[in-house]
């Protein structure tokens, strides 16, 4: 498969056959042996050959995406917000009547793409060249564009185009740069990607664009959403990402051939003409990056999707749950981050019933710090993939009292593990107590395990021990107890 040589297939979909089908490997880092990503191309080997309106599809072996879900959630979102992106789906593959896998199926940047988005495909169409990331739209020698950039057309061009648009980007008045180059729309992507964690994108690290140049005006479509999103590894780093500046937080913003930091000079010449990021973002959270919608569409294609991950010769079962889990827990996080308040509608509590912060909870925690309605991560707390408006967070072990006032007499909460997986310890074990009688006690619970309810539980007025214990001589297990009521 690393050798991505083409071969003539017969190409087969329900009740339609296409012969003289080229398909080949494609890929750099996520190219493997077992389940190699596969180009479709249906006008490869005859000319003019479409299955129904394309000329080719790409199968995503999703190797570097445990969850299956970054490329339909985050071009879902780039989509809305009318930023050119592919359309995405997913296939069960098979090779002379063998399963080859499960796979995300991408809609290519090419012609016909084009005229979907453009009406238009007579215009140079480039990708970066394999490698040469972390340029962008800086300055390019003039003898080299096409080292660079690799034309993705068959659009005939020798890259000086290229080179004309980085040196108006670097020199040219804003009025010149307006004339050439949409950068209201390269404004949105680098914002909108920026908002949910990219860093392996154009503003951040040079990398996964295309450029279209359409009679002298350059627009920017988005490619490999993969660290998107959270990306596994990154879950900290993504959550901190400046629209303003991405490419300060990007790990791989360093240019691979030259050695020098990158920038992005695009987003730079936009702030410096004044571009108002703050309302970009907020116009973004309110429509088209609304967290709702996004978390709507995870739980239904995680659901449409979770069997065949588990069938799927990757084996990535167990990590696709804790990955959707995940990207729960960091959409939800990150909007209320930028909002400066819970994302998730919160309703008020019945009258008469109290909360965790009504009713004074202090104690001892394992490390890190007692916090209420909210986690290391933000406001409210995920577990298993379900945010909760209120609660009280405490690494175990911990002895947390709260106090139960005079006239109640009803308990309830529920209890788990929040979400992202800080799994060095191995599980923990939930306790209420009182005047020093077991109350009622969990099983253990470990990350990713769906909140656990405690159901009413009689108690008396006075302290009420919310106990956790650590089944491990250490645990980083983040211990929750959500929706606590006291009536």
């Amino acid at each position: 498969p690393y050798a991505e040589t083409w071969h003539s297939v017969t190409f087969r979909f329900g009740t339609d056959t296409v012969e003289q089908v080229g398909v080949r490997t494609f890929g750099a880092g996520s190219l493997i042996y077992t389940k190699p990503s596969l180009k479709i191309s249906f006008d490869h080997f005859v000319a003019g050959q479409e299955w129904r309106g394309l000329e080719q599809i790409k199968l995503d072996n999703s190797s570097q995406d445990y969850g299956f879900l970054n490329e339909t959630i985050g071009t879902a979102i780039l989509r809305r917000a009318n930023i050119p992106a592919a359309r995405t789906g997913y296939a069960r593959v098979q090779v002379n009547g063998s399963a080859a896998g499960f796979f995300v199926l991408l809609e290519p940047i090419d012609d016909v793409y084009l005229r979907r988005w453009f009406d238009s495909d007579a215009g140079n169409l480039y990708g970066t060249a394999d490698g040469r990331y972390a340029q962008g739209l800086n300055p390019i020698p003039v003898d080299g564009p096409l080292d660079w950039f690799t034309p993705q057309t068959k659009v005939e061009t020798d890259g000086s185009d290229i080179v004309a648009i980085t040196e108006i980007v670097a020199n040219g008045t804003d009025d010149e740069l307006i004339a050439a180059l949409d950068i209201d729309q390269f404004s949105r992507m680098s914002v909108t990607r920026s908002v949910f964690g990219g860093i392996d994108t154009m503003s951040a690290d040079g990398n996964n664009y295309f450029l279209y140049n359409q009679g002298g005006y350059w627009s920017i479509i988005a490619w490999d959403l993969d660290a998107d999103l959270g990306y596994p590894w990154y879950f900290a780093t993504a959550l901190t990402v400046d629209p303003r500046a991405p490419w300060l937080t990007s790990p791989w913003a360093v240019n691979p051939v030259t050695g020098a930091p990158y920038t992005d000079p695009v987003l730079s010449r936009a702030l410096a003409m004044g571009l108002d990021t703050d309302a970009l973002v907020a116009e973004l959270l309110s429509g088209a990056g609304d967290w709702q919608t996004i978390d709507d569409e995870i739980v239904a294609a995680s659901s449409l999707i979770r069997d065949d991950v588990y069938a799927d010769v990757l084996g990535y079962g167990p990590a696709f749950d804790a990955r959707r889990h995940d990207l729960r827990l960091f959409v939800h996080t990150r909007i209320s981050q930028l909002l400066g308040r819970d994302a998730a509608p919160c309703p008020a509590p019945p009258p008469g019933t109290l909360v965790a912060g009504d009713l004074s909870p202090t104690g001892t925690v394992g490390w890190g710090s007692l916090l209420v309605d909210s986690t290391n991560w933000g406001p409210g707390i995920t577990v298993g993939g379900e945010h909760y408006c209120t609660g009280i967070f405490a690494h175990s072990p911990s002895d947390v009292q709260i106090v139960i006032p005079e006239g109640a007499s009803v308990f309830s909460a529920g209890v788990g593990l929040q979400d992202w997986a800080q799994q060095c310890g191995d599980g923990a074990t939930f306790s209420v107590v009182q005047n020093g009688a077991t109350l009622w006690q969990s099983s253990t619970l470990r990350n990713y395990d769906a909140a656990v309810a405690t159901g009413e539980i009689a108690v008396s007025a006075g302290p009420l021990h919310l106990m956790v214990a650590a089944n491990a001589e250490y645990s980083c297990d983040t211990a929750a107890w959500v929706d606590v009521a006291v009536r």
